[in-house]
């Protein structure tokens, strides 16, 4: 349930939950030893959390420090669980060599700072981590970018023109850019345009990233599944729950989700074999466990080959090949998708191994959480700011794409998925 602070923060304009967020941070800096006023605030984006860069000088030692500074969204994560996030991020630091953003503690020594919010009656709980260099990695053929400029374009016209436009857009684009190369069934192996060596290189070493993680929380979570249990859960309910939507903030079948009755009743029939198909599945802790759950190359940096790992914010407990579904979010239409999969599957092999189920689900995951990504752009279309950090501001033109595109995806699902009750998932 949506809290009253919640709720009353979501009414204000951005412009003023901006700048509330700006207040937090700069009150917190004392928190971390640091002078307001010989700091200089950026902010990266806006979307769950506010995210600042943090120029400073701190007053008690003289050192000249960069860092980042996380403002939480609320009703999100607790304090409780927001320790086991920082907790899986020092263990995947004592015992991988992945680069990471770890926490920096206050000087209390605590990395967690509850800070007054008297202007919405409540507090916000802030955290501070290490900056680490580098940029957001980006293949040959991404067109986030591109699109996301031609919908702005279109913002400054009445939404009783760009809207239908853009519907229309997305079924233009799919039709253009698939020519039959692509459907939301194939995974490894399928027939579709080359990456270059550099895109392979990446999408590999992404693969890898996530089969790092799983091979660590194997170990790590059940000795910490009572804390875990604090944290969000990527279930099924975590996008399909009947209840207010936390995780990803509104519904597809929402009114006022831009989509028409049959796109709505496409998405559904899509949901109702994928729960078929997941129940055949299961969660067993083989399959279900403590995951990033959101490793989309714009949580990534990438310093000269070297790729960073970022935003830990969504972890909790989940199935592991939504890892893997992570990283395509938002590139579910590209005719190379199949291609891209390979390498990174490939990438996931050479750390652990994935079995023939694993692999034939991957698709299944791809769908949830692109309805997932379709719900949290209806959440954030009036509450998101992509700061410097991130290529795409919320339109409703985009979201119109995205969930035209989604609807798309779903029913290509539906026509290429069906359950053998004999034998299980086909």
């Amino acid at each position: 349930m949506i809290s009253a602070a919640q709720q009353h923060f979501n009414e204000l304009p951005l412009e003023r939950q901006k700048a509330h967020f700006f207040d937090v941070a700069s009150r917190a800096l004392s928190r971390w030893g640091y002078d307001v006023q010989s700091c200089e605030v950026t902010l990266l984006n806006l979307t769950e959390n506010a995210t600042f860069r943090i120029d400073g000088h701190r007053s008690e030692s003289g050192l000249d420090q960069r860092f980042v500074m996380r403002v939480h969204r609320l009703d999100y994560a607790q304090s409780d669980s927001i320790e086991v996030e920082l907790q899986w991020i020092e263990e995947l630091r004592k015992i991988t060599e992945l680069r990471l953003a770890t926490p920096i503690p206050g000087l209390d020594g605590n990395c967690i700072q509850s800070i007054d919010c008297p202007d919405i009656g409540t507090q916000r709980n802030v955290v501070c981590f290490t900056f680490v260099s580098g940029s957001a990695p980006r293949d040959s053929t991404d067109d986030t970018e591109s699109l996301s400029k031609l919908m702005l374009r279109l913002a400054s016209m009445p939404d009783s023109l760009t809207i239908p436009l853009t519907r229309g857009a997305a079924m233009l684009y799919d039709a253009i850019g698939t020519r039959g190369k692509f459907n939301i069934a194939t995974t490894a192996g399928g027939n579709a345009t080359a990456l270059s060596p550099n895109d392979e290189r990446l999408y590999r070493s992404i693969g890898a990233i996530a089969a790092i993680l799983r091979r660590d929380s194997l170990s790590w979570t059940p000795t910490h599944r009572a804390d875990i249990a604090h944290r969000i859960e990527w279930n099924w309910d975590a996008t399909f729950g009947e209840q207010w939507n936390n995780f990803y903030g509104s519904h597809y079948w929402d009114i006022d989700s831009m989509l028409s009755r049959h796109d709505i009743e496409a998405i559904d029939r899509c949901r109702d074999l994928m729960k078929r198909r997941l129940k055949v599945f299961g969660t067993s802790p083989e399959r279900y466990g403590i995951i990033h759950s959101d490793l989309r190359p714009a949580n990534l940096l990438d310093d000269d080959g070297n790729l960073a790992v970022l935003d830990f914010d969504d972890c909790g407990m989940g199935w592991y090949m939504t890892d893997i579904a992570g990283i395509v979010g938002f590139m579910e239409h590209r005719p190379d998708l199949p291609a891209v999969l390979d390498a990174i599957v490939r990438g996931y092999r050479t750390v652990y191994p994935l079995d023939e189920q694993e692999e034939r689900e991957i698709p299944t995951f791809i769908m949830i959480r692109r309805i997932g990504l379709f719900e949290s752009l209806l959440y954030h279309m009036t509450n998101a700011d992509p700061g410097s950090n991130e290529a795409t501001t919320i339109t409703p033109e985009l979201v119109a794409f995205v969930g035209k595109g989604t609807a798309i995806l779903a029913r290509k699902y539906v026509r290429h998925h069906r359950l053998d009750d004999r034998s299980g998932a086909r």
